[in-house]
């Protein structure tokens, strides 16, 4: 009895290891990606198939009608456009440098700042006061949590409040064009936003999207996502989407060593804020949800908050060996 119970064991513990985790390593490394998008009168009868442990999915039979390519750069010296957003250490390129989203990247997550879009030679800004947590590191299955954002554009009159939860809620076999890609886990996105643009309606929208990434590709290896977009006196607008890809991934030498983990606590505060890191952070910049530097702290590892106003701030840590790392705190 004890063998099979130790038989047992093993079984578990090897069910248990055979999950896939996602490192942060694995998300917006520099270089192109491409992916290939299905029209939508495809996308009919289209479903993002079951939840749960080693289930499959087969979405080979979507042919693509356009492609697209991604550049992503490290910041604040891979792009130009990197000024724009200071607080970014990350940026997208799409459309042809038509757009561009702006990120802020550290071993346990992954927040959207800001956007870029370019019209006829005009730059429209969106900025994120209460940013987007995309993402948290490691990327695990049954992993959840939920994030409120905020934002508004420049110069056009638009602003938004909205939540969102990120639920991983599968990984499996999945198959698409380009092939079949085991230990692959799933991403369920679920954000609800009310936007209010200046001389027209409030406009509720809702969007359920589902990722499928792999820590053996870069980028994702499928996107489906549904929409729902809800003005007063208007018929509901449904859309929906579905794109593919099989991008290589390149691993440097800083992305396999992972970051030693930073706790910042409380957070929210209304007071003290406490930094904990194994190696000696020499300094550390305070900004605002603006980018601007507010503040600026030399060899301390408690911060006074009390006189700063309510809201969302970014700690700029600089540590002993030259590196950097940028975290958001909010002040109650």
């Amino acid at each position: 009895m004890k063998k099979l119970y130790f038989t047992l064991l093993i079984f578990i513990i090897a069910k248990m290891g055979a999950q896939p985790v996602i490192s942060a390593a694995h998300v917006i490394q520099p270089g192109p990606v491409t992916y290939y998008g299905v029209d939508a009168t495809q996308l009919g009868s289209l479903t993002p198939g079951p939840a749960g442990a080693n289930v499959s999915w087969d979405f080979s039979q979507y042919t693509p009608s356009s492609s697209t390519t991604q550049i992503r750069y490290d910041c604040p010296t891979g792009n130009t456009n990197c000024t724009d957003f200071a607080l970014a250490n990350k940026i997208i390129e799409s459309a042809g440098g038509e757009g561009y989203s702006y990120h802020q990247y550290a071993n346990n997550e992954l927040l959207t700042i800001g956007t870029k879009s370019i019209t006829s030679g005009v730059n429209t800004y969106y900025n994120y006061t209460d940013p987007l947590l995309e993402l948290k590191f490691p990327i695990t299955y049954l992993q959840t949590f939920t994030d409120t954002f905020a934002g508004h554009s420049t110069p056009a009159s638009l602003t938004e409040t909205g939540t969102q939860t990120v639920t991983v809620d599968a990984y499996g076999t999945l198959k698409t064009p380009l092939g079949t890609f085991p230990n692959t886990i799933r991403m369920k996105m679920e954000r609800s936003t009310v936007s209010n643009t200046v001389g027209r309606p409030t406009a509720n929208i809702t969007f359920v999207g589902y990722t499928w990434v792999s820590s053996s590709y870069a980028g994702a290896l499928l996107t489906i996502s549904f929409s729902e977009v809800a003005v007063a006196g208007l018929p509901v607008a449904y859309g929906r989407y579905l794109s593919y890809g099989k991008n290589t991934l390149t691993l440097g030498t800083e992305d396999v060593t992972a970051n030693k983990q930073i706790d910042i606590y409380p957070n929210p505060s209304s007071d003290y804020v406490n930094l904990h890191h194994g190696e000696k952070i020499i300094k550390i910049e305070m900004n605002n949800a603006e980018g601007k530097k507010i503040s600026e702290f030399k060899n301390v590892d408690k911060i006074d908050i009390s006189g700063f106003p309510s809201g969302v701030y970014f700690l700029k840590m600089t540590f002993k060996n030259g590196k950097t790392e940028t975290r958001k705190i909010i002040r109650k």
